[in-house]
């Protein structure tokens, strides 16, 4: 009797087992999702290490030994001679400067060059959160390989939950969520999810080559003040007056006949333009259009850059291919969001074109999408519509067939 073949390991994330570890873990205590692929590959990863490498300084990469954080890395980054992953880790184990010391790579923001590898990751976060609410305010990412490389400090954010997916290889992480004197043992290998919650304080130990993707997860209000502070800032600087303020305080600054100092007359003005601004309507649709952007990216940031503008003539075919979202912005007016980009969408007709977009099974062409909206094919409201459809990379564009 033949033995029966052991199952197939997975290379995308299993729907149940997220449910399940939604209900029962996230948010609560350190825990390992055992064969919840992310469905990146080491390849994958090499990729985008490779990409990272190359772009201009500053580059996003860290190499770190036991003495801390190699200044100047040089050859020592991934290049264009390593054939993959693998390749790499074997050089590193025999690079002089180095001595045969454990080493870590790490890569901040390591997805939005590479709109397949971030769109999956999207996909793969869109699922957990379909259980668990979506994220207001950023999620932010780091790859990370390295081989027998300890850390000695602890690290975490008080305001961000983790989820970290072994790649390849094998990791073990010691956790110590806040407020208890508990400490967690959680070892993970290839196809791993590892997750623990706000607060928590972690380190990592990687006795072989592991390469990992840790996402941060805001879990807490404090963690989108950033984000409402970057939304003054900018609704700010948008006014003249206030852009030409000028900024330099007298010294020593004045004082009182009893000897108290009172702030300098520039910081009690920003001060109050700041008290000014949070008031205004201007920032909360600033705020809108950000949680748009995110909600259609999942939260995570930054979204690849939108892709060249096709241009279309009335036979072109359009498909959906990604989530549009769809924001009300006043009367008859929209914002429409798709894979981390905001554009407005006025008007009823822009809402009966959507429709049309979201039930077309094969796609539209060009002429039937303006006949549906009631433009004309060749109506600049709505190539503005398209172009941004095409921009954002949530339609698929087919060139019209040749004519008979």
């Amino acid at each position: 009797m033949n033995p029966r073949p052991a199952p197939a390991r997975r290379t995308v994330p299993d729907a149940p087992a997220l449910r399940r570890f939604a209900d029962a873990h996230w948010g609560r205590e350190p825990v390992v999702v055992g064969d919840t692929p992310l469905g990146i590959t080491a390849a994958d990863a090499h990729t985008l290490l490779l990409a990272a490498a190359a772009r201009p300084a500053p580059a996003p990469l860290r190499l770190s030994t036991a003495d801390g954080v190699l200044r100047e890395p040089g050859t020592l980054l991934p290049g264009p001679a390593d054939r993959d992953l693998a390749g790499y880790v074997a050089r590193l184990a025999e690079a002089p400067q180095l001595g045969n010391d454990g080493w870590l790579l790490t890569v901040d923001d390591p997805l939005s060059g590479d709109f397949a590898l971030w769109s999956r990751v999207r996909d793969a976060l869109a699922g957990l959160w379909r259980h668990v609410g979506w994220p207001a305010v950023p999620v932010t990412a780091e790859l990370a390989v390295g081989d027998r490389h300890h850390t000695v400090t602890e690290a975490g954010d008080p305001d961000a939950a983790s989820l970290t997916w072994v790649i390849d290889g094998e990791l073990t992480v010691r956790v110590r969520p806040e407020h208890t004197g508990t400490e967690y043992e959680l070892r993970a290998s290839a196809g791993d999810l590892l997750h623990w919650p706000a607060g928590s304080r972690h380190l990592d130990h990687r006795t072989r080559p592991c390469t990992t993707l840790r996402l941060s997860v805001p879990a807490r209000t404090a963690a989108a003040l950033p984000m409402v502070a970057d939304g003054v800032r900018a609704l700010t600087r948008r006014r003249r007056a206030h852009a030409q303020a000028p900024a330099a305080h007298p010294h020593p600054l004045p004082a009182r006949p009893d000897g108290r100092v009172t702030p300098p007359a520039p910081l009690r003005a920003a001060a109050r333009r700041l008290t000014e601004a949070l008031t205004e309507p201007d920032i909360e649709r600033d705020l809108l259009v950000r949680w748009a952007g995110l909600r259609s990216a999942a939260g995570l940031n930054p979204a690849p850059e939108p892709c060249p503008a096709v241009p279309l003539t009335s036979r072109h075919r359009l498909q959906r291919v990604s989530e549009i979202i769809r924001v009300a912005d006043g009367h008859d007016d929209a914002l429409w969001a798709a894979n981390g980009h905001v554009w407005p969408a006025p008007g009823r007709a822009a809402d009966r074109l959507l429709a049309h977009l979201r039930t077309a099974r094969g796609g539209a062409t060009v002429a039937d999408l303006a006949a549906s909206s009631g433009h004309h094919a060749h109506s600049p409201r709505l190539h503005a519509l398209l172009r941004e459809l095409c921009r954002s990379r949530a339609v698929r564009v087919t060139p019209p067939e040749p004519r008979p």
